[in-house]
């Protein structure tokens, strides 16, 4: 049932996020958008284009650039939900459509137009100063008006300036990132639409392909391409564990039916002596599994609503979703996890029933006393392949051939989960007389019969170990994960870092003119932004087909990470580890590469590199190194100067600078922070230091939470079915406990023998589930940090061990005191059988 719940909680809020709508807000004027990601080239010819169809009204370019507003005590107020809070020319304002409520419209260059979520967010009215941070900086404006729309902004900020302030702003070749289409009254939209598409196509030709021609739900696409919607960022989060939570739910389920199947051997056989086939006896266990599922769904499908609820809280509350997202409770989400929990029920029962419907009338005795170990040669062939399969990705990730991040590390444990069960027996066979028998010396007689008693029954042994491993290796490898490449990424940077001090930024980026000040402060060596930039490399002497003729394999183009730095001051700021040419070779016409890069473009030093820029610029430059230290940093590194012009956003994401020799570190260090207190948002720091935005680490935090919440789910449900295993399985030794007791045996002896076996369990089971999680996490930590001993969330894993010991020797407890007061288990009762 607690699978249920957990799959119907992931599926609601997947259905939510599928069903959710996000509305356009700055677009939700227009008939049809035209938008750049991130510009539209040439847009007064666009704009004179559209202007002549006619269907059109009127056609409105949409200048944006980054303006974050200052509240009373200093603090950047950032968009709702990492949205972008951007300035805007007041012409513009039509696309909203923006209409005053207060006020009037910008006249000055130090007048300004906030929109009514802002407005109220800073408490300022007309008339009052506010302090906005640009590109250029922190400046003061004048309030000369709040403007509302049709529907209120929750997904962003909007400050409006004079259009020559709004381009000087800017700063850019390419500042417009929309052209608004605005319809006459009789015009249809889908054919107003098509009528744009066609000047589009006209005017741009086959470099069209970075426009997006929207209307209707699409304008909100077109908006906000740049921030994930609701159903992206649920499908990462909650898909995963959803399908965790139906993978857990097979393997649980299977080892409790097997186990139930097996103590119903004699049943079973009864029935095959009076003749029901086998045919009879399976459908007979799928009838009566499909109705527990049925009953359990009953109960699950109401309480997966209920924690939907909850998680739907947690990651509102988190800003993780926006505060508009709701819950949408449909009818696909209910009966889809319904469906698929039949589905895994009747494979589980199915394998159960198997081999309990081979059994002969007058095996049943035998069967049912000692269930034969022996595996079948397919499955052993299976899980070796299994095996062999996911050793060969994990020397992939550890040699870096594979990347061992974006879920490469769970879905290694999950295959490896799959080896361990169908080799369960043998593994807890082998794991017996390897761990086991060597200390069954060591023991007490009541600890040395229960390894005697597990080695013996590697069946049963199996049955208990294998929800174990599962939860240990699951919950380790999605614990430790995250620590290991947040260890790799700070090593990688104190490798890379030269600087002593780190700029990072508290808000969407931090203004370039920090930097430059920055270089001028005595006892400064260095100083330069980092700018992320978006294009595609190619070798300049390369041919690039157009895109309907196919790609060339002589033309290889990548889209990576590119960064553009000062470029005089990046000997001074970095050690990137270079293995041809010089860093000091770099100006304004030449790039360094990283290895990657250069591989796969198939260049060296001295060879062009043509740069395309997402904004529908080239540029080519001369490569003058090429680096290794590349992961976690970028696949180029561009000259500032000429990248900047054609950036989404000209904010930088950190700064770095390097302290002359001789100087004195902490003067510098007080003068960056005195500089800081100009620039909202930019942090002091050394060469270590982390940059995260405070939105980043609180929607970081409520999804650590989230996947906490699933974690600890997913730990609750296979530690009721480890304690379901052990009851039936020690229940259903009666005529064990009798003999034992009949051959002189008390009763707190055979309790302690069982607390033996359930401890011995998890300690075999713990033994395997670290040998899982090594097999992972090894590989991962020499991929990403060089080491072979990775980073381990020691606190959580002991109490999740310590746990599970706990559990199970108080579940055999209870078990074995309520099997042996049952008839069957008494010494006389055993007696009267068998005489």
């Amino acid at each position: 049932m607690l699978a249920l719940v957990m799959t119907t909680a992931c599926a609601v809020l997947l259905e939510s996020g599928a069903r959710a709508g996000a509305p356009a807000e700055r677009y939700a004027g227009t008939d049809v958008v035209v938008a750049g990601q991130p510009f539209v080239p040439r847009a007064g010819e666009l704009r004179a284009a559209l202007e002549r169809l006619p269907s059109v009204e009127r056609a409105v370019s949409e200048l944006s650039f980054p303006s974050t507003a200052v509240d009373g005590s200093g603090r950047l107020v950032e968009a709702p939900w990492d949205g972008p809070s951007l300035g805007h020319s007041w012409e513009s304002a039509v696309l909203g459509p923006f209409t005053l409520r207060q006020g009037r419209a910008p006249e000055g260059d130090s007048e300004v137009v906030l929109d009514g979520t802002l407005a109220g967010r800073l408490g300022a009215g007309v008339g009052d100063t506010v302090r906005i941070a640009g590109p250029d900086g922190l400046r003061p404006y004048r309030i000369s008006g709040v403007a509302d729309t049709r529907r209120q902004l929750e997904r962003q900020y909007a400050v409006f300036h004079t259009s020559r302030e709004a381009e000087r702003l800017a700063d850019s070749d390419q500042p417009v990132r929309a052209v608004g289409v605005l319809g006459k009254k009789a015009a249809d939209t889908e054919a107003l639409r098509r009528e744009v598409e066609k000047a589009v196509a006209a005017l741009y030709g086959d470099s069209a392909g970075g426009l997006v021609v929207a209307s209707g739900g699409g304008r909100a696409e077109a908006e906000f391409w740049d921030v994930p919607s609701p159903a992206t960022v649920l499908s990462s989060l909650v898909g995963t564990f959803g399908v965790l939570s139906l993978f857990v739910a097979g393997f649980v389920v299977s080892g409790t039916l097997t186990l139930a199947v097996a103590g119903r051997l004699t049943e079973i056989g009864l029935l095959r002596a009076v003749a029901a086939t086998k045919g009879q006896i399976r459908r007979m266990i799928a009838v009566e599994v499909l109705l527990v599922t049925v009953a359990a769904a009953l109960l699950g499908v109401p309480g997966g609503v209920g924690v939907a609820v909850l998680l739907h809280r947690v990651l509102v509350d988190g800003e993780v979703l926006p505060g508009s997202f709701a819950l949408s409770v449909g009818p696909v989400a209910p009966w889809a996890t319904v469906g698929l929990a039949a589905v895994v029920a009747q494979l589980a029962a199915f394998a159960a029933a198997r081999r309990a419907s081979r059994v002969r009338p007058v095996e049943v005795l035998r069967e049912s006393a000692a269930p034969a170990p022996r595996l079948g040669r397919r499955r052993v062939l299976l899980g070796m392949g299994v095996f062999a399969g996911a050793g060969g990705c994990l020397g992939a990730v550890a040699t870096g051939r594979l990347d061992g991040g974006g879920g490469t590390a769970e879905s290694m444990v999950l295959v490896l989960m799959i080896g361990v069960a169908l080799l369960a027996p043998v593994i807890c066979r082998v794991a017996g007389a390897l761990f086991l028998a060597p200390v069954t010396w060591l023991l007490p007689r009541d600890g040395a019969l229960a390894v005697r008693n597990l080695l013996r029954q590697n069946a049963r042994l199996a049955a208990g170990v294998t929800p174990l491993v599962l939860a240990l290796s699951l919950t380790g490898t999605l614990l430790c994960v995250p620590l290991i490449t947040s260890q790799g990424a700070r090593q990688a940077e104190r490798e890379r870092l030269l600087a002593d001090h780190v700029v990072s930024s508290a808000g969407p980026g931090i203004a370039p003119g920090f930097a430059e000040r920055a270089a001028r402060l005595p006892g400064v060596a260095a100083a330069s932004g980092q700018l992320s930039v978006d294009g595609e490399l190619s070798r300049a002497d390369a041919v690039r087909n157009d895109a309907d003729s196919g790609p060339d394999d002589d033309a290889a183009v990548i889209g990576g990470s590119l960064v553009a730095m000062r470029a005089e001051a990046v000997p001074g700021l970095l050690d990137l580890g270079v293995r041809a040419g010089s860093l000091a070779r770099l100006g304004d016409s030449s790039m360094a590469l990283g290895d990657g890069a250069a591989r796969s473009l198939g260049v060296s030093v001295g060879d062009r590199v043509r740069v395309d820029w997402d904004d529908g610029g080239r540029d080519t430059y001369r490569v003058a190194a090429v680096y290794s230290r590349d992961r976690d940093f970028a696949d180029a590194l561009l000259p500032r100067a000429s990248a900047a012009r054609h950036a989404a956003s000209p904010l930088d994401d950190t700064v770095l600078v390097r302290t002359a020799p001789g100087a004195d570190r902490s003067a510098v260090e007080r003068e960056l922070k005195d500089l800081a207190a100009e620039f909202p948002g930019a942090r002091t720091g050394d060469g270590a230091a982390e940059s995260q935005t405070a939105g980043q680490a609180k929607s970081g935090a409520a999804a650590d939470l989230f996947v906490l919440l699933l974690l600890t789910m997913i730990n609750v449900f296979t530690a009721i079915a480890f304690v379901n295993t052990l009851s039936m399985a020690t229940a259903g030794r009666r005529r064990e406990f009798a003999l034992l007791r009949l051959a002189g045996a008390q009763s707190a002896q055979v309790l302690r023998m069982l607390a033996w076996e359930a401890a011995l369990t998890c300690v075999v089971a713990l033994l395997l589930a670290t040998g899982v999680c090594a097999s992972v996490l090894v590989p991962l930590s020499i991929a990403v940090t060089g080491s072979a001993v990775p980073a381990l969330a020691g606190g959580p894993l002991a109490a999740l061990a310590l746990g599970a010991v706990v559990v199970a020797v108080a579940t055999v407890t209870v078990a074995g005191r309520l099997a042996m007061r049952s008839a069957a288990a008494t010494p006389g009762s055993l007696a009267k059988a068998v005489s």
